[in-house]
């Protein structure tokens, strides 16, 4: 990175994600220190971006904005290719040749070494991204005919059809623009994985999402550890994501992810009637949703700490 009184720039490396968000914004703030009026985002050798690493980028053109800095970002095709899939082009300054003339695909993982950083974590659990290896539990999920029959999982169906590490579902898996998938684990020591939680659809500029919450195993369910991670995650999605407003649909029959629903917080807002069929019938599909404002209540009781990607000076 080069400083100087009046412009600075900074070059950054590798992928940017949920595990790497943080000091991508911190390298930002110690750029934006001192007597600066113009700023430059080098992202051409950005191999991989999912939805954390997007919102950092747009957080930090609008932190810069609101100290009347200006903002320029040269992209990657890779980086260019993710903001078309997020619907961020119209919101960031781009400038450089990665700026849309290349939008070939880009299926090569590149492999996050920080990837077992957990992002989140609470007194039982810790959300974190899945490391390579252990893209073989979706596989391994995705078959539980119970796990499909209640949740109904996108990501799951894509994993049973392609395999774990085919580059289409390992995009989806690790580095999707829209969507953030993370591992729920216990903090007991040598615990593994026993679920996902998955914020998907996610819209930065209008500021909602999508959650679904997939425990491989009834036990898991009986302790309450999916209501848990799903409080938590909702957590992260406003303190890292900004996110105003998060939707759930579940199966009518699935009574026990209703009522986890209610127990954080969601309202049931309408329904997809006959949309469902299983076991020989149809059911309605419920759409439940929950707001900022009534995500704070919840998240008031919950004790959880600022999960964000900016120290409190920079707000």
């Amino acid at each position: 990175m080069a400083n100087d009184t009046e412009f600075a720039r900074l070059k950054y490396e590798g992928v940017l994600t949920c595990t790497t968000a943080p000091g991508f914004c911190q390298a930002v703030q110690a750029a934006l220190r001192g007597d600066v009026t113009g700023l430059q985002l080098n992202l051409e050798e950005v191999k991989h971006a999912d939805a954390v690493g997007l919102a950092a980028l747009l957080q930090a053109t609008r932190h810069a904005r609101r100290r009347g800095i200006a903002c320029t970002i040269l992209p990657s095709a890779v980086v260019y290719r993710a903001l078309l899939r997020a619907e961020l082009l119209d919101e960031l300054p781009l400038e450089g040749p990665g700026g849309g003339s290349d939008l070939t695909e880009i299926t090569d993982a590149v492999l996050d070494d920080s990837a077992l950083t957990p992002v989140a974590a609470s007194g039982r659990i810790v959300l974190r991204p899945p490391a390579w290896d252990e893209l073989g539990l979706f596989a391994q999920w995705a078959n539980e005919p119970l796990l499909d029959q209640m949740v109904g999982s996108p990501l799951l169906y894509h994993c049973r059809h392609t395999g774990p590490y085919h580059p289409e579902f390992v995009a989806r898996a690790l580095y999707d623009p829209t969507a953030l998938t993370l591992l729920i684990q216990s903090t007991e020591s040598g615990s593994p994985p026993i679920g996902f939680v998955r914020l998907h659809g996610i819209h930065l500029v209008e500021r909602f999402a999508f959650v679904e919450t997939a425990l491989g195993d009834a036990g898991s369910l009986r302790k309450g550890w999916g209501v848990e991670a799903s409080r938590l995650a909702l957590a992260y999605a406003m303190d890292t994501l900004e996110v105003h407003r998060v939707e759930a649909k579940v199966y009518a029959y699935n009574v026990p992810s209703i009522n986890a629903l209610r127990r954080n917080g969601f309202d049931l807002e309408g329904v997809l009637r006959e949309a469902r069929r299983y076991d020989g019938r149809r059911w309605d599909v419920l759409v439940f949703s929950i707001l900022e404002p009534e995500m704070r209540v919840q998240r008031a009781r919950d004790g959880f700490p600022p999960m964000g990607l900016w120290s409190s000076d920079s707000r």
